[in-house]
Formats: C-alpha cells, sequence, structure tokens
C-alpha cells in the first residue's frame, strides 16, 4: 500500500515534529500565538471568476457588431429612469434631488 502525502502537508508535519521536541524554558508562544506557516496567498484569490484579460472588452472592441448591440443598449438604459439618475450621478457625483 503506498500512501500519497502532500508536500505542504508533509512540511507542516516536520514542523509540528520539531516543536514537540522543543522544550522551551519559558512559557508560552511568541505573541501569545504559535508560529503557523501559511501554505497558500490569502491576499490573491485562486482564479479571477471575469478572466485574466477582460474578454468583455476585447470582444466590445474587436466586433463591430457587438459594439452596436452595447451602444444601442447604453442609449436606451440612459433614456430609463435609472439611466438618467446613473448618467446624472456620474456627471455630477450625486443624483439629482
Amino acid at each position: 500500500m503506498q500512501i500519497d502525502y502532500s508536500t505542504t502537508g508533509v512540511a507542516q508535519g516536520r514542523i509540528n515534529q520539531a516543536k514537540s521536541k522543543d522544550s522551551p524554558n519559558t512559557f508560552g508562544t511568541d505573541s501569545g500565538a504559535d508560529n503557523v506557516t501559511q501554505m497558500s496567498k490569502l491576499d490573491k484569490p485562486k482564479q479571477r471568476m471575469a478572466g485574466q484579460m477582460g474578454h468583455r472588452l476585447l470582444e466590445y472592441m474587436n466586433d463591430p457588431t457587438e459594439q452596436v448591440r452595447t451602444d444601442s443598449w447604453m442609449s436606451m438604459f440612459g433614456l430609463s429612469n435609472e439611466g438618467m439618475t446613473f448618467n446624472q450621478a456620474k456627471i455630477n457625483g450625486a443624483p439629482p434631488a
């Protein structure tokens, strides 16, 4: 039977083994917390849901049919109540009173 362990799991296990062998002469840990090694980057998501290249923008820039369709939709949206409020806020920084 062959057991396959991840390298991060093995590394954390080795750190835990070293900690258990250590017998410090003071009680507690640095700043009251254990030394935990983070194996993944918390500041970067695993995948970007919108895509890396801005697919929608590239489609708009490269396809004349898509440009006409999008511009038509934006024009109709600008004529609606919500569109007027949105555009007014964009121009003045605040919706009309």
